[in-house]
């Protein structure tokens, strides 16, 4: 990703699963209406930003600190995070509200932003490492398509998103989520 380093953008990723954790133990912010995963990426995604905002960065920022312990340190971060929430998640209602920086989402929709950020940021650290980016499973390739596609039809709207996925010759341009 622009103005990334490998570095930050890999504990940018790794944030995906770290971020769970922090949030299942904060409390739920009061007078919030939950929302879904596709409002919560839309509600943070307005025209492209520039990157030297504050915002973006933030999230270069964190992303550094996250790894600033090396590259072992956050892969075994990461793996103990998973670890724990591979254990805890189960017997967790999937409606469980979990606030989410400035948002409330039920559970089962806070992980699917989590599940999307993943599969996003690997191919960025894939494509960053020039290296071939690792498959994912069938279930998280659907869910993250779904998630993606109905982000980019409140974005751009139904018609020129469907053209873009099955009519090219009448499509009005190229159709992206973010």
């Amino acid at each position: 990703m622009d103005r990334f380093r490998v570095s930050g953008l890999a504990g940018h990723l790794a944030r995906a699963v770290l971020n769970v954790e922090r949030w299942l133990a904060e409390p739920v912010p009061a007078g919030r209406p939950p929302i879904d995963a596709v409002m919560y990426f839309v509600a943070g995604v307005g025209p492209a930003p520039d990157l030297d905002d504050a915002v973006p960065l933030r999230i270069r920022e964190v992303g550094e600190q996250e790894a600033a312990g090396g590259p072992d340190v956050l892969a075994e971060a990461f793996d103990a995070a998973r670890a724990r929430l591979t254990t805890r998640l189960p017997s967790m209602p999937l409606d469980r509200p979990v606030g989410v920086f400035t948002h409330v989402l039920p559970l089962d929709q806070c992980l699917l932003t989590r599940l999307v950020e993943l599969v996003v940021h690997l191919d960025d650290l894939a494509v960053s490492l020039e290296i071939p980016t690792p498959s994912v499973p069938a279930e998280a390739a659907e869910a993250v398509a779904d998630c993606l596609t109905r982000i980019a039809a409140v974005r751009h709207g139904f018609l020129p998103v469907m053209r873009a996925l099955a009519r090219r010759e009448r499509a009005t341009g190229p159709i992206a989520a973010f």
